[in-house]
């Protein structure tokens, strides 16, 4: 067996049982390894772009005698996969900027998988509005806390969904509507980085700045109305 870190496991819990499944920018082949060994999938595809790391993750399969079960390839993105090969599409550590155009450099590859399992480590709202305009339906989201870090995990299937309120596209519509516990951190993490944003304009000459700041201070206004009206304050953080 291997010992997943727990964001990880949070993203192994996503994958349906019988899937094939494409890891993309697999590291250390951690995952793969985990969803043969559980008997989860009966087949991965563990790719990366650079060349070490993938050897690393060759290392580990042959060292667990899963090499039958794991296709290792080397490429960028989804240029690696044909559409249709994989049922369900893992793309995390990451910045959502990164992940929307890798999936947008491969349109028929993506839009052939029924699930994407993706973890933004920044610009998670880009990514969201990417996979609501391009035929995507936001199904689950998930945070946790590891070594002192928050994470975000978002689950996309196929389908239709629309989002009138774009505070949602920065907050994220399911973590709302479960009232997730580490929500508070999240907002708080948030209102935090555009404050900074607000900061860095308000110190600038440019003229152009002051529209920008404008904005930046409706969104922080925004969120701190959310917190008021979700009472975010009261609710308990677990790890």
């Amino acid at each position: 067996m291997i010992n997943l870190s727990r964001r990880l496991k949070c993203l192994a819990q996503y994958v349906p049982k019988g899937s094939v499944v494409a890891d993309i920018g697999t590291d250390h082949g951690y995952l793969p390894i985990h969803l043969v060994l559980q008997g989860t999938c009966p087949r991965v595809i563990a790719a990366d772009i650079n060349k070490g790391p993938l050897e690393a993750a060759r290392s580990n399969i042959i060292q667990r005698c899963v090499q039958d079960k794991i296709d290792l390839r080397l490429g960028n993105g989804l240029q690696i996969l044909k559409p249709g090969e994989a049922d369900a599409i893992v793309i995390a550590g990451m910045g959502g900027g990164t992940i929307r155009d890798i999936l947008r450099a491969s349109p028929q590859v993506a839009m052939g998988a029924s699930l994407l399992i993706l973890q933004p480590m920044a610009d998670e709202k880009d990514l969201r509005e990417y996979l609501l305009l391009h035929g995507w339906t936001l199904k689950d989201e998930e945070m946790l806390l590891e070594d002192d870090r928050l994470y975000l995990v978002i689950v996309a299937e196929r389908g239709q969904e629309a989002l009138d309120d774009p505070i949602l596209l920065e907050v994220g519509p399911r973590l709302l509507e479960k009232k997730h516990p580490l929500l508070k951190e999240h907002i708080h993490k948030l209102v935090g980085k555009y404050q900074r944003v607000l900061e860095g304009l308000e110190k600038s000459s440019r003229a152009d700045t002051q529209n920008k700041a404008v904005l930046i201070k409706e969104k922080l206004e925004q969120l701190r109305e959310l917190v008021g009206k979700l009472k975010v304050e009261n609710w308990k953080v677990k790890g």
